[in-house]
């Protein structure tokens, strides 16, 4: 029997604990943080139910131990690499890895690229550490990678890259000439580049995840790649996270620091991602049609009722990049409409400068209830 998933209805959802439906008032509907409307894959839930049944809450290594393994396998099956299993290191947050790679490896003062717009904790990231944010924008027109430009933005205090791959917010998958420029790039001027692919699972039909690191052994050797299951199983609460320590030199500083300074992995969020990634797997593919469903969905509606939004069909994530700038809406498309109507999208000039005018809508609901959305959002348009 084909594996199915569980889709929400609005009562369950605001009956839930969680950041998205808590935090505007109950006429609300809520587009805006990357959380999925479903539940977690049965496979999780059955791991997490029988840790509690065996009460299974002392001290315990195994599941983090089993993540290298069950990581590395994942990666091979899904998408053709395989990590060497000692450099694989667990983390509780993939923003964790990324903030420590980056403190590890630079300098107050010193240049990390940005693909903008780009998910607004990359630039949290930069700017939090005294790090400077250099700018290479993707190119508007399909959001593509302009090789020249990420070779021109290059100076002599450039250390690093910092890469969403897939793309967060516009949900582009590089191709392996775009990645090869990157891989280029870092090699020629001696970058780490830290690439950020927890999306890498929640590709589109047409589109093909590959991993910065696969492209060649040199690039491999400067890159940290970072991953979770928290993205495509819905498990963001459970904190837990992988990364792949190909650089050497992060590896190294990484290892020397104070065992217990980073924290640890609980072990209901280890169990959870290793039970995702080692049963999950018709889920996943259940899951993936239901979202590509939905962006179409999505595109159609926009296409008849709403032709004056820009839309650039996403081939990874579940986030449309909405450009609202003919519209007239401000730099922040989002709390006009928020306000007119009682829609919550992801604020554009959170991405940056490059995202003003724009908003970022999830549609990892159900299919009546985007409708509900975007029937919301054609009226106050349209008004």
């Amino acid at each position: 029997m084909a594996a199915e998933i569980e889709i929400l209805g609005i009562d369950d959802l605001r009956s839930l604990s969680g950041i998205k439906w808590n935090k505007f008032p109950s006429d609300v509907l809520a587009a805006w943080v990357a959380d999925m409307d479903v539940r977690p894959p049965p496979c999780v839930n059955r791991a997490l139910a029988e840790l509690v049944d065996r009460a299974d809450f002392g001290y315990n290594r195994r599941a983090s131990e089993l993540l290298a393994d069950t990581f590395a396998r994942w990666q091979l099956e899904s998408h053709g690499w395989s990590p060497p299993t000692e450099e694989v290191r667990v983390f509780c947050d993939v923003l964790q890895a990324i903030d420590v790679a980056l403190w590890l490896h630079t300098d107050p003062g010193d240049g990390i690229i940005l693909l903008t717009p780009i998910y607004p904790p990359f630039i949290r990231a930069v700017d939090g550490a005294g790090r400077r944010i250099i700018d290479v924008p993707l190119d508007p027109d399909g959001w593509r990678l302009d090789p020249a430009r990420l070779r021109a933005a290059v100076d002599g205090d450039t250390r690093a890259v910092l890469l969403c791959s897939p793309h967060n917010p516009t949900g582009r998958v590089f191709d392996r000439d775009e990645l090869t420029a990157i891989a280029e790039v870092a090699n020629e001027h001696d970058l780490l580049v830290v690439s950020d692919e927890v999306w890498a699972d929640l590709v589109h039909p047409g589109a093909t995840h590959v991993p910065l690191a696969s492209i060649g052994d040199e690039v491999a050797a400067r890159t940290v790649t970072v991953s979770s299951a928290s993205k495509a199983f819905n498990l963001a609460g459970l904190r837990c996270a992988v990364a792949h320590v190909g650089h050497a030199g992060v590896a190294a500083r990484l290892d020397a620091l104070p065992g217990h300074l980073l924290g640890a992995v609980g072990t209901p969020g280890a169990e959870a991602a290793i039970a995702a990634w080692t049963d999950g797997r018709d889920w996943l593919a259940a899951l993936r049609r239901h979202l590509t469903a939905r962006r179409d969905q999505l595109a159609r509606r926009l296409a008849t009722e709403l032709p004056r939004v820009g839309f650039d069909s996403p081939e990874a994530t579940y986030l449309a990049w909405l450009d609202f700038r003919e519209l007239g809406l401000g730099d922040d498309p989002s709390a006009r409409l928020l306000d007119l109507a009682r829609v919550a999208l992801g604020s554009g000039p959170d991405f940056g400068p490059r995202g003003n005018g724009f908003g970022r809508l999830n549609f990892a609901t159900s299919e009546d209830l985007l409708d509900d959305m975007l029937d919301r959002l054609v009226s106050a348009i349209n008004a």
